[in-house]
């Protein structure tokens, strides 16, 4: 992606070394006296077993679910390179779950509180001139002071994002403040661009103001992710570069606009949770999660429930998906005055460190507030003004971007009230028994708004289990059995309303993986909240994974669902199938039952095909495509 670069220089180049960042991650550090490597959770697998620990619940004054994983206080510890003289050095952590004490030599260097954003530390006064050593103690227990109180997500910890060592001059663009870059950049479409520059000498800091204009800038969309970069230097030859991109986002009455342009999110909610790792992923696996994102045909991620890592957001910004960054507000806060500033550092600290990327299109200020409050507590209203608070601190933060947020709670009027723009969670058929049209109206009904969005929507399903025919009735949620065809077949019912209804500005399906949620207790898997489109692991892509490319992505689709299912119990089968190319044809045994067209939501259906004993092949086929195969044997 070809970049042009302005350099920016703010006086006359000295003398000096300029600015060098190694990357301290990997195999150099021990945790609790056993080698580990960075990024690094000790929540990884005991996260995502559903076994429990044999200690009893917390005491947390809420009804939340019991821990039944680690959380404890670990101690990491590491040889530091050697300072070269005369120059400042730092340590920048990108995520560490979720009290954090840095230590220098002995010496505390810095702290941080919360499991979302990024920090640094400076170091300078506390190494020698060889020999350096840090720890850093780290924990995940449960703070009635720090969000997110409880949710249904394991919250791992340990060091599970990179790790750099920054050198600068004495007088450098400030890496410390924020855990940001030092530059904050205002962009306008018209090719003008204001850099705000934090520049950070020993004792003291100022701020510079410069414009600069880049003539005809392409605008960045999904369509055309197009991305420019300013080098930023100073007099004493420390330098960053920071990439951006020209576009404009707003929300008008009838919807969301990008570039002037109206456009229905087709979006995704994404756990940082990346498989077998837990949360301490690699960067090639979070580029794997994002290709399969685009895969899909999707233009737009939830970043469920919290920031994610700066390169994810990087990700995002090269692939052309908008991002939805979210304040970790989930279920229930404390009220006090310690939660309600932390509450809102991490929300500042989110807008400082982001808010340079053009992906992100809003600000997300909570979920599911109230999920888990004792109904004595339910009417006192401090967790509005608080919210309200914390909205006001992203405003201030950025007055470019609106602040959204989900809820599952049509009748707080005062809740929903508070962002500038609502989405709501629903399940139907999954967990109640309405439909999608019935919850659309209730919530258009409830809200007095003229547009929302769908901030998640789903079911269940383990591509291992299967049923047909499906029972009558709902199944239950959090029994052991979440059939794949259930999955499929509220998926496209959901999916047919949400088509249909105009008022929406975005949609988000729950989730593109399934992820790590320890206490939970269904589906034929401990530990696994499995409404993903691909398994954990990210070696199986569900059936749904493919409804969703059929409908989003341009490349050409044809796929029968149930492949897995190898085993008939009646003498009828029902035969689902996804394609975005023509008509369809069902072959069964070598013998044609028929030829659909795909309905609205790209689907193809056949009841009561007739199996004999014995194997039997089924084979869809549609012009121009590879046909598809489903072998079922009925003994």
């Amino acid at each position: 992606m070809k970049s042009l670069v302005l350099a920016v220089v703010l006086g006359a180049m000295m003398a000096f070394a300029g600015r060098t960042v190694v990357d301290l991650s990997g195999k150099s550090w021990i945790c609790d006296g056993e080698a580990v490597t960075v990024p690094h959770t000790w929540n990884a697998v005991d996260g995502a077993d559903g076994s429990p620990t044999g200690e009893p619940p917390p005491k947390h004054g809420m009804s939340i679910s019991p821990d039944t994983y680690v959380r404890k206080v670990a101690r990491y510890t590491r040889a530091l390179p050697d300072p070269r003289p005369g120059l400042r050095q730092f340590v920048r952590f990108d995520g560490v779950s979720r009290r954090t004490t840095v230590r220098i030599n002995g010496q505390v260097a810095g702290t941080h509180v919360g499991a979302y954003t990024a920090f640094t530390v400076e170091a300078t006064k506390f190494l020698k001139a060889s020999g350096n050593s840090m720890e850093v103690a780290v924990d995940n227990l449960w703070d009635a002071d720090v969000a997110p109180l409880s949710a249904d997500y394991t919250l791992m910890g340990g060091i599970y994002r990179p790790v750099e060592w920054i050198e600068t001059p004495p007088v450098c663009i400030d890496p410390v403040t924020d855990g940001a870059r030092g530059v904050t950049l205002d962009v306008n479409t018209n090719g003008m661009v204001a850099a705000t520059v934090r520049i950070s000498s020993p004792g003291a800091s100022t701020v510079r103001r410069q414009m600069f204009n880049f003539p005809n800038p392409e605008l960045w969309s999904p369509e055309n992710p197009k991305l420019y970069t300013v080098h930023v230097a100073i007099e004493s030859g420390d330098a960053v570069d920071v990439r951006f991109g020209f576009r404009t986002v707003e929300f008008r009455a009838d919807g969301f606009y990008l570039n002037g342009r109206r456009r229905r999110l087709r979006g995704v909610n994404r756990h940082q949770d990346a498989g077998l790792c837990g949360w301490a992923a690699t960067p090639a696996e979070e580029e794997r999660d994002f290709r399969l994102i685009k895969e899909i045909g999707a233009d737009a991620v939830r970043l469920a429930h919290y920031p994610q890592s700066s390169h994810v957001y990087d990700l995002c910004d090269e692939l052309g998906l908008l991002v939805w960054s979210e304040v970790p507000a989930i279920n229930w806060l404390t009220d006090s005055k310690a939660f309600r500033e932390n509450l809102k550092l991490q929300a500042h600290e989110m807008v400082q460190q982001h808010r340079n990327h053009p992906c992100v299109f809003a600000w997300s200020l909570f979920n599911e507030i109230y999920n888990d409050v004792p109904a004595e507590r339910a009417q006192e209203g401090w967790m509005e003004a608080m919210l309200a608070e914390v909205k006001d601190q992203l405003r201030r933060d950025d007055p470019m971007r609106l602040v959204v947020a989900a809820s599952d709670r049509p009748t707080r009027r005062l809740l929903n009230a508070i962002p500038d723009q609502l989405a709501f969670n629903a399940y139907p058929g999954w967990y109640g028994d309405t439909t999608m049209r019935q919850d659309l109206d209730k919530w258009f009904v409830a809200s007095g708004r003229p547009i929302m969005g769908i901030a998640e929507y789903g079911a269940g399903g383990n591509p291992f289990e299967h049923l047909d025919p499906l029972p009558p009735g709902r199944l239950d949620p959090g029994g052991p059995l979440h059939p794949e065809e259930t999955q499929v077949k509220l998926h496209v019912d959901d999916y047919r309303t949400i088509v249909a209804e105009p008022r929406l500005w975005g949609t988000f399906i729950w989730a593109m993986f399934d992820f790590a949620a320890d206490a939970r207790r269904e589906g034929g898997k401990n530990g696994i909240n499995d409404k993903g489109l691909v398994t954990r692991d990210r070696a199986t892509k569900k059936d749904v994974f493919h409804l969703y490319r059929a409908n989003w992505s341009p490349e050409p689709v044809l796929h029968i669902c149930s492949q897995r299912a190898e085993q008939a119990t009646n003498a009828v089968a029902t035969v689902v199938g996804f394609c975005n190319r023509g008509p369809v044809t069902l072959t069964v045994n070598g013998r044609r039952v028929g030829t659909h067209k795909p309905d609205e939501v790209k689907v193809v259906r056949w009841e009561d095909v007739e199996l004999k004993l014995g194997e039997n092949v089924l084979e869809l086929s549609a012009e121009g495509l590879p046909s598809q195969l489903r072998r079922l044997r009925r003994d």
